[in-house]
């Protein structure tokens, strides 16, 4: 087995076992769930995923293609859940904490507000950044896989995924609202950035933190992780991902720098959130290469001893 088809091992198997974990934890905790793609018809898409994709042995781009929209798609169900889950635990408000932590680093949050909103262009592009976040998510995986890239396609995918349950257990112990609260700033009262993009998460999260008779609607759900940030965090996913595309490498690049920068600016993010984000982003994408690193080591070995002729590439993985 080489190492793409591996890793379609790996994302079938993460997305099941996302679905039976979470909505397992959901109904233990007691938070209710409505409109939301349940255990068995996730387990059914799974399904008819391995049964379709049986049929495309002779065109692995599309298969890739395909296999990282369809899962990334369905794991968005158990991640969104997760990380209300996290909140729903009611662990005290952590904005003190992550304040302080901010003004150990000699961050003046309010000033470089202040700073960004007094600069049009700079809002702008801060602005569009931060919602580059979900075209990304969704073009990338599908890039990389229809321009051979097939490996690095469903790496991101697993890591995306990581990325956010990791993030999710993290937030249990950081419950927060966020900077503009903290800071008693208005961002209806900003000149240039989108300050309502700052505070559009504030009901779902106190409701699923402080209401118990509170359900989850997967029609009203926002993202309510503050700290780690997953924007920074899939900033630092997406540079990776695309780095070895020479000709999209420093675009993308520009782009999430951009975007971990809006997150602490647009959305009401403090400091520590993008360097925690960025951290965790660098632990699973770290995990997730160095468990194929092994498997090319021995099959250059192999080569080298005149067991293989070729070395493993990105294009001979996909052909699995």
């Amino acid at each position: 087995m080489n190492d793409v088809s591996t890793s379609r091992y790996i994302l079938g198997g993460l997305t099941v076992f996302s679905y039976i974990t979470v909505y397992s934890l959901a109904s233990l905790l007691g938070l209710k769930i409505e409109n939301a793609l349940g255990v068995p018809q996730g387990l059914l898409v799974v399904a008819a995923i391995v049964a379709s994709s049986s049929l495309l042995n002779t065109t692995p781009l599309f298969r890739a293609a395909l296999e990282n929209f369809l899962y990334g798609a369905l794991l968005v169900f158990p991640i969104v859940i997760a990380t209300y889950l996290a909140a729903h635990l009611k662990m005290p408000w952590a904005d003190e904490e992550l304040r302080q932590m901010d003004q150990a680093l000699g961050v003046n949050w309010p000033a470089l507000i202040a700073f960004v909103d007094s600069r049009k262009y700079l809002s702008f592009a801060l602005n569009i950044a931060y919602r580059s976040f979900h075209p990304q998510l969704l073009l990338l995986p599908l890039i990389l896989a229809s321009t051979g890239h097939i490996l690095r396609s469903y790496q991101m995918t697993i890591v995306y995924a990581l990325i956010c349950f990791i993030s999710s257990v993290v937030s249990i112990w950081y419950p927060a609202l966020g900077t503009y609260i903290s800071y008693d700033i208005d961002p209806t009262k900003l000149h240039y950035i989108d300050g309502g993009l700052a505070t559009v998460f504030l009901d779902e999260l106190k409701g699923v933190h402080s209401n118990p008779n509170f359900v989850f609607d997967f029609n009203r759900a926002a993202g309510i992780v503050t700290f780690p940030s997953v924007h920074a965090a899939i900033a630092a996913l997406c540079a990776w991902a695309a780095w070895d595309m020479k000709w999209l490498r420093y675009p993308i690049l520009l782009l999430n720098i951009l975007m971990a920068a809006s997150a602490a600016i647009v959305s009401n993010h403090y400091i520590v959130d993008i360097i925690a984000g960025i951290g965790i982003a660098g632990l699973c994408i770290s995990a997730v290469s160095l468990s194929f690193r092994p498997r090319r080591v021995a099959k250059v070995a192999r080569a080298r001893r005149g067991v293989d002729i070729l070395p493993a590439t990105s294009i001979s993985d996909s052909s699995a």
